[in-house]
């Protein structure tokens, strides 16, 4: 069986917007990852568009919410030029993001390819030396971090780093880092990571913009060999995710593009783009019944604006939200995972002008947006945003003995569910309804050995769901504008 993953597309509409989702999928990636690991191990890609994502990283509220402490940074590849030179990635990536980060990413963090210098004066020193710094900072027993997020740029011609079609460097199979002295793209020498770091990377993301890049694209998606395409040999352990935008997707079959995510990022399953894009469309047709207030919108529309990723509640599970804290007659409600604030006013509103929803964000960034926009919507006034990790909040309130509360509704990582809804039933009353979203994972639930974490941390939650006495549940798969997932229903007794 392959250690790999399958890959995922997603497509957005253009470079732009490509650019600026990818950095909010970082940003709410390392996030996630800081909740339960640490340090992590981020490579970074040069090009175009990796650049203008690390731009929109550095423009973005919510990168205050990652601890730059605990991440280090290398590259891919680089050019070898002399420190400072315009073309090195190094130096874009510095002027993008890392001199925004000022103090707050430490200078031992940041891992660059060693330039042309007096100490380093050829491409093959460089290659040594970068080898021996992945060596520096390998766990015990393995030769090389293990990148946690491991970003890739892809040519026109299929190459990913300075692995370049038809050279030997391809077949790499033991060196960490090569020297390409002949690259078929100026300038001729390059110091590049190989295949079995790239392929040790927890997840790896593909990034790719343009209409000329769309044979090269096609081409490693289908499983071309290597030697002709190397992006095809790109793959993470746990994730390999396409990012790219419409132009770069336009040779790809239906069955594996994701619809066009516009003005919302679709992500679906390789083979279900069209259903995916039925199930938006559905959602489209049937707002007339949901019609979601201009006040919903506004809140959506800061946190689209604030760079916060579109991952809430659609307007239609928003008005479920809205639906089942009237029928329980709610005048509390607690909610786990404030994001935006954007399912945060579905149930403020909800609730009488005398009721409370207490809401728990990790970022502060992320909680100020939320603030903002719910005062501006006029319910800030019964809306209680609480930042830190949310199970310390949780204990907290439990302590405080600030039960109980009529509905919850959990939406925050998957891998402590089960220990969030514990919680929540210890915080209610018989009769109070939690609601825990996102517990199917696109299908991949039903895998025991699936590698993600999140995919396993729901799978504990249903187990430990299964033989709690103090509920009575079901669990329900959804459809919609996003996409395949579901959600668990629980009536405390």
């Amino acid at each position: 069986m392959s250690t790999h993953a399958s890959p995922d597309v997603v497509v957005h509409p253009d470079a732009e917007v490509l650019a600026a989702a990818t950095a909010a999928r970082l940003l709410t990636r390392l996030v996630d990852l800081q909740s339960h690991r640490a340090p992590l191990h981020v490579v970074l890609t040069g090009g175009t568009v990796g650049i203008a994502t690390l731009r929109a990283v550095a423009a973005s509220p919510a990168r205050d919410a990652v601890d730059w402490s605990q991440v280090h940074l290398w590259w891919g590849d680089e050019r070898f030029l002399p420190d400072g030179d315009p073309e090195r990635n190094e130096t874009q990536a510095r002027e993008a993001l890392l001199d925004a980060l000022g103090e707050a990413l430490p200078a031992q963090n940041v891992h660059p390819v060693p330039p042309l210098s007096d100490d380093v004066p050829d491409v093959d020193a460089a290659a040594r030396a970068y080898r021996a710094e992945l060596g520096a900072h390998a766990p015990d027993g393995l030769r090389a971090p293990v990148p946690d997020v491991l970003l890739l740029g892809v040519g026109p011609d299929g190459h990913v780093a300075s692995l370049f079609p038809g050279k030997q460097t391809v077949h790499e199979q033991r060196d960490l880092v090569v020297a390409e002295h002949d690259s078929p793209k100026p300038p001729p020498e390059r110091v590049s990571l190989t295949f079995p770091v790239i392929r040790s990377a927890r997840e790896v993301w593909l990034v790719a913009a343009g209409a000329e890049k769309a044979p090269s694209v096609a081409r490693a998606l289908a499983g071309d060999d290597v030697t002709g395409t190397p992006a095809a040999g790109a793959q993470g352990t746990e994730r390999t995710l396409w990012l790219v935008d419409v132009a770069a997707a336009q040779d790809l079959p239906a069955a594996d593009a994701a619809a066009p995510a516009s003005p919302h990022p679709v992500e679906t399953a390789p083979g279900s783009a069209d259903l995916a894009e039925l199930w938006a469309r559905v959602d489209d047709y049937t707002r007339v019944v949901v019609a979601e207030p201009d006040e919903a919108a506004a809140v959506a529309a800061a946190a689209a604006q604030a760079g916060l990723p579109d991952i809430a509640v659609s307007p239609h599970q928003g008005r479920l939200l809205e639906l089942l804290a009237r029928a329980v007659d709610a005048r509390r409600v607690l909610e786990i995972g404030t994001l935006g604030g954007y399912s945060t006013w579905w149930l403020a509103q909800a609730v009488p002008s005398d009721g409370s929803v207490v809401t728990l964000e990790l970022s502060e960034a992320h909680a100020a947006v939320a603030r903002a926009s719910l005062d501006a919507a006029g319910v800030g006034d019964r809306v209680d945003v609480r930042v830190g990790p949310a199970l310390e909040s949780l204990d907290a309130l439990v302590r405080d003995g600030a039960g109980p509360f009529d509905l919850v509704f959990v939406d925050a990582d998957k891998q402590q569910l089960a220990a969030y809804t514990d919680r929540a039933v210890a915080l209610s009353r018989p009769g109070t309804l939690v609601v825990v979203d996102n517990v199917v994972r696109r299908g991949a639930v039903v895998e025991a050995d699936h590698p993600d974490e999140r995919v396993q941390g729901v799978r504990t939650f249903v187990e430990q769901l299964a033989r709690d006495p103090r509920v009575d549940a079901t669990l329900l798969q959804t459809v919609g504008s996003k996409g395949y997932d579901g959600f668990a229903l629980l009536r405390v007794r």
